[in-house]
This record gives structure tokens, C-alpha cells and sequence, in this order.
């Protein structure tokens, strides 16, 4: 396979523009399915429908899968019902499923009733009938199973047959009893080296990871994580296997939570991968994503000035004292943040109440330690500040620390467990949220400082 990279844009449009179709699809049909993906994102609309038609149905399909959600919609549109029925059969359950998803109800189900292959789509409708955050919304119908009393020698014919009817992708084989319900797994390897009149249940291996088909995607992907496993069993209540999800959409759901957590730990408001991947071209759908903690953050803030009102007499005495305001509040946000995001990287199951206490000690205890160094370091630079009554305001900016920090640490690690007690999403705690309340605690306690000591400091 010749490299992507080496095939520079402009070359493509030339070729496309010199009318060369055979030269130009032996080049697109060589290239890898996610090269071309990233290829078609620089195409104009003309072009990039002209090269997708020249793909083969095996590569389109695989291509589609890996474009953007608008490109999708925009070649689905250009090419019609009638292009895009095959590609939609071609494409593994899961990916498909996930297409049809995006599109209008009416027009998902059109696709699905023009399929020639029924199963394939009674497949994709009970794909999609489950939550798009959950197992069964992330899993393939695609996989090898087998029972476990065939003999080596039938299990294998069996892999055969299933292969050379849907080139199925073998990770793990999985064994089923009479009534379809999963009682183990073993490999291919395992199969191959067993004597041909062994029986797969003598074979099979009955410690089987698997997830229920309402088991969160995150939580899923984390099982597969966990135990590095190529592909994951789902099951539903009564036991029996419904589908598969395997390590790449795994890796794909994974990637996802990390990008949405980066966006509600700053303020902004994701609802699904869609908004995520349009904030930046999308103003309105921006606007509304990161408007409501900053309103929120506004209001929080609003306690910090109404705090600097009440001391503002404090304020004009000691100038020199307010100098370090922003000090004691740059340092405070930061450490709180660092324990944050400690717990947001914490496993949820540490979110139980024995643990947390646990966490909390551990983090006090390194606040104090912190508050500490960075106290005595403000108290050293007091002095370059002002000579008299440098002492006493070295000490009162060195405890103010101490405390600001302690407390820092103990919200920025409190509040996402409150948060995630009450079921509401921890990242949402990081940001501006605690920026604000911290703000307004370290004001508080500063200024107070400052005014039981304002006498030894003016």
C-alpha cells in the first residue's frame, strides 16, 4: 500500500480535473480507509462525491465510517437512497447503526426497508432502539459463536462457513449453551490445537468477562481496559449473548469521555459528541455550550466583590496588603484544581464513602504541606515589598496561605464527590465552579486576616 502522505492534495485535484478515472480509482482503492477519510476532509463538496464514487463498496463503506458527522450527512444527501443502501449493508452493524443514527428517523428507516439481507436489518433496528451511551448502543451483532457440545471438528467447519458468509473479524470465539445463553469463550488457537474430537466444552474457558446490554459505554470500555480484551461480551437479563464490543470502539468511547470531560471541566456544557465537534464551527451551538457556568461563575463572583466592598476600608489603609490578593488567589485556585482533577481521574468506585475520607486526609495533609513551603516563600517575599512592618505582614500573607491552601485542597476534592453523590457529572465541579467559591473563601479569609492584624501592618 502506497503512503497517503506522499500524495500531496493538489495532485489529487489535478487528476480529478484531468478526467483520469481508472488512474485515479486504482490510487483512492490503495490508499488506507482513514487516510482518505482525513484526505476527503480538505475536498471540496464536487470533488470529494466524484472520488467517493469511485471507491470500491468495501471502502466506501469503511471511509464513511471514519468521516465527520457533517460529511456524512452531506455525501448521504448527494448520493441517495440508491447509493447508499449497498454501502450501509457493506458497513460492520455497529458502524452503521451509528450512521443511521445521525440521520432523520424517517429517512433511516427508508434505508433499512430497502436492505436486501433481512437479518442485516433487523439487526440495525434493534441496534438502534438502544441508548447511543450505552453497551448495547456501542456493540456489533458480528460475531463467532458456537455450542458448547460440538466437537472440535464441527466448531471449526462452523468458523468456516460463518467467514466465508460474513468475513466476520475473529477476536474471540464464544460458546453458548442450548438456549443461547454465553457460558464461556476460547481462541481460535485453542480450537486448532485441540484434538478434533474434543468438545467445545472441555475446552472453553467459563470465566467470561461480559457487561448487560444498559451497562454505561464508559464503564464498558473501562472492562476492556481492565482486562485487555480484544472484544467484550454484552448479555441481556436472561443471560443470552446479544452482541460484541470490540477494543477500537472501546479506544473510540474512551476518547470520547476524555474530550467531553476536558470541555465540562472548563465550563462548557457538552451534551453529546456532536456539539463537541462543533464548537468551533458552530456559533450558535458555542454560545449556548458555555454560556451556563459562566453565568454561574458570574453569580459566585459577584460574593467576592461584595466581600472586597465590606473590607474596602481595610483595603485603602493597606495597599500593600491587597498587592498580594491576586498571589493568595492564583496559588489557592491552582492546588484545588490539581486535587480535582486527582479525583476526576479517580476510579468511580473510590467515590465510595470509605474512600473518600481516605482522600480527603491524604489531600488535607498535602495542602498543609503545601500552604506551608508556599507561605514561608510569601513571607520572604514580603520584605521585598516594604521594610516596615514587613515581618508582620510576611507572617499574616505566609498563614493566610496555609489556611487558603488547606481549604483549597479540601474543596477541590469535596466537591466533585458531593457531585457525583447527587448525580450530577464531577468534571462539571472543575472550572469555573470552584474557581468562583474558592475565590470568595480566599477573600474572605485574607481580609479578615488583614483586619485583626491592620494595626501592626499600616
Amino acid at each position: 500500500m502506497s503512503n497517503m502522505t506522499a500524495v500531496k492534495l493538489s495532485e489529487l485535484s489535478a487528476l480529478i480535473d484531468s478526467g483520469e478515472r481508472q488512474r485515479l480509482r486504482m490510487l483512492l482503492n490503495d490508499q488506507h480507509p482513514a487516510d482518505l477519510a482525513e484526505w476527503f476532509q480538505d475536498l471540496d463538496a464536487a470533488r470529494r462525491l466524484s472520488c467517493f464514487r469511485l471507491l470500491d463498496l468495501d471502502n466506501a463503506s469503511a471511509v464513511l465510517a471514519e468521516l465527520d458527522t457533517d460529511l456524512q450527512r452531506q455525501l448521504l444527501k448527494d448520493l441517495g437512497d440508491i447509493g447508499v443502501v449497498p454501502i450501509i449493508s457493506a458497513m460492520s452493524p455497529d458502524d452503521a447503526a451509528d450512521l443511521l443514527a445521525e440521520l432523520p428517523e424517517e429517512k433511516a428507516t427508508s434505508i433499512i426497508n430497502q436492505m436486501a439481507d433481512n437479518e442485516a436489518a433487523d439487526d440495525l433496528v434493534e441496534l438502534l432502539s438502544f441508548k447511543d451511551d450505552s453497551a448495547g448502543g456501542i456493540m456489533s451483532t458480528d460475531y463467532i459463536a458456537v455450542n458448547a457440545s460440538m466437537r472440535n471438528t464441527e466448531a471449526l467447519q462452523h468458523l468456516r462457513e460463518t467467514y466465508k458468509k460474513d468475513e466476520v473479524e475473529i477476536y474471540d470465539i464464544f460458546v453458548l449453551d442450548a438456549d443461547d445463553k454465553l457460558v464461556g469463550w476460547l481462541s481460535v488457537k485453542e480450537l486448532l490445537m485441540a484434538a478434533p474430537d474434543a468438545t467445545v466444552e472441555t475446552l472453553m474457558d467459563t470465566n467470561v468477562i461480559k457487561v448487560q446490554i444498559d451497562t454505561d459505554q464508559e464503564e464498558a470500555a473501562e472492562q476492556i481496559k481492565k482486562y485487555d480484551l480484544l472484544s467484550l461480551a454484552v448479555v441481556d437479563a436472561e443471560g443470552k449473548l446479544r452482541g460484541v464490543i470490540t477494543a477500537d470502539d472501546a479506544l473510540d468511547v474512551l476518547e470520547e469521555e476524555a474530550d467531553e470531560d476536558i470541555y465540562k471541566s472548563t465550563g462548557i456544557d457538552v451534551n453529546d459528541s456532536e456539539i463537541g465537534d462543533n464548537l468551533g464551527t458552530n456559533v450558535r451551538q458555542a454560545f449556548r455550550a458555555r454560556i451556563p457556568w459562566l453565568v454561574v461563575t458570574l453569580i459566585i463572583e459577584s460574593g467576592s466583590a461584595m466581600v472586597i466592598t465590606h473590607f474596602d476600608s481595610v483595603i485603602k489603609q493597606t495597599v500593600i496588603a491587597a498587592s498580594f490578593m491576586p498571589l493568595l488567589t492564583s496559588l489557592t485556585g491552582s492546588v484545588a484544581m490539581q486535587s480535582t482533577c486527582i479525583m476526576l481521574r479517580t476510579p468511580k468506585k473510590q467515590f465510595a464513602w470509605k474512600n473518600i475520607f481516605k482522600n480527603i486526609l491524604h489531600e488535607f495533609k498535602v495542602g498543609v504541606m503545601l500552604g506551608t513551603a508556599c507561605g514561608f516563600l510569601a513571607y520572604g517575599m514580603s520584605f521585598i515589598f516594604k521594610q516596615e512592618g514587613g515581618q508582620t505582614l510576611g507572617i499574616v500573607v505566609g498563614v493566610s496561605l496555609l489556611i487558603t491552601m488547606s481549604v483549597g485542597v479540601m474543596i477541590g476534592t469535596l466537591i466533585p464527590v458531593i457531585f457525583e453523590r447527587i448525580g450530577v457529572e464531577p468534571a462539571h465541579a472543575s472550572g469555573p465552579l470552584i474557581t468562583s467559591v474558592l475565590d470568595v473563601c480566599t477573600m474572605s479569609i485574607y481580609l479578615s486576616i488583614i483586619s485583626a492584624f491592620l494595626s501592626t501592618i499600616v
